[in-house]
């Protein structure tokens, strides 16, 4: 399917990897298409081996297939081979944690998969494995969770001395992996500390992400944890607080050398920073932001 189709990056001494995460796209609220399309034309210029997106690739693709099949149009402009993994504003959240009344269901799953794919994937890449997992499906009780879970455990079962860099939308944890309170922040604490422990057992280096639009780096028993920035919207003052960062858009490259992993924050200056504060603020969720057609 368009970019994804493509041979895989050759075996090199370096591969480097962009990843990039909550685009947010919609023909409809086109508040931050102009930025994705200069993303596209960045990478143009950098040339990385490949491209993951971690999710929220639209605007409100849960409640309008449309946005989809757009925000499907777009990544078909960048010009390097890609894969995505979905995100809540894609395909909704785990029914018990729908803070937006989006709850995963099948009609929602099977519109992703028309247009984009699979919701988890695997892939090698020179000493690599690279592996996508789908977040809505944490603690959401549904057959995929449990299909996707058996998934990992087969792909770090079966990678040999391969060490792994894991996609997914939401991180881990924000701040405490033992934090058991809800939270719409990551994924949720229900079965966190397994999926966790399955990464450590299984030769994750680094787990990477998105969902909070802000470039944050930790680490967590050995795995770097690396939150990619956004290229749509973001609370300055609420993020600054909550994560002693400050929010711009960008995104984040990748390099494998050998069994090396390392990463470097890339923030273009032809991209925008837009500030949605005020706006979340008074009404909870920029899905509704009035209409602003292309």
């Amino acid at each position: 399917m368009g970019k994804t189709d493509d041979t895989p990056p050759r075996k090199s001494e370096a591969v480097r990897i962009a990843q990039i995460s909550d685009t947010h796209v919609s023909a409809t609220h086109a508040y931050f298409v102009s930025n994705f399309r200069v993303l596209a034309e960045e990478l143009a210029t950098s040339a990385p081996d490949l491209v993951v997106h971690s999710g929220d690739v639209s605007f409100n693709g849960p409640a309008v297939e449309a946005d989809l099949a757009f925000s499907r149009a777009e990544m078909d402009r960048i010009p390097a081979r890609w894969r995505i993994i979905p995100g809540n504003h894609d395909v909704g959240e785990a029914p018990p944690y729908s803070r937006l009344d989006q709850p995963l269901t099948d009609a929602r799953i099977a519109a992703w998969r028309r247009i984009f794919g699979p919701t988890w994937w695997i892939e090698d890449v020179a000493a690599w494995r690279l592996i996508g997992l789908d977040t809505s499906l944490f603690a959401s009780g549904r057959p995929e969770e449990r299909e996707q879970a058996a998934f990992l455990d087969e792909a770090l079962g079966t990678r040999g001395d391969r060490p792994v860099l894991v996609f997914m939308h939401m991180p881990p944890f924000v701040d405490d992996p033992a934090d058991d309170r809800p939270t719409t922040s990551c994924i949720p604490f229900e079965g966190r500390l397994k999926f966790l422990e399955t990464c450590r057992s299984g030769g994750v280096r680094a787990i990477a992400c998105g969902h909070l639009h802000v470039y944050r780096h930790m680490t967590w028993q050995g795995i770097d944890i690396v939150w990619a920035p956004c290229t749509s919207f973001v609370n300055i003052a609420k993020w600054l607080k909550a994560f002693g960062g400050f929010a711009r858009s960008g995104y984040v490259e990748w390099t494998l050398e050998g069994s090396q992993i390392s990463h470097c924050l890339v923030e273009p200056p032809r991209l925008f920073t837009h500030d949605t504060g005020l706006w979340s603020d008074r009404y909870g969720t920029v899905t509704k932001l009035p209409p602003s057609p292309l």
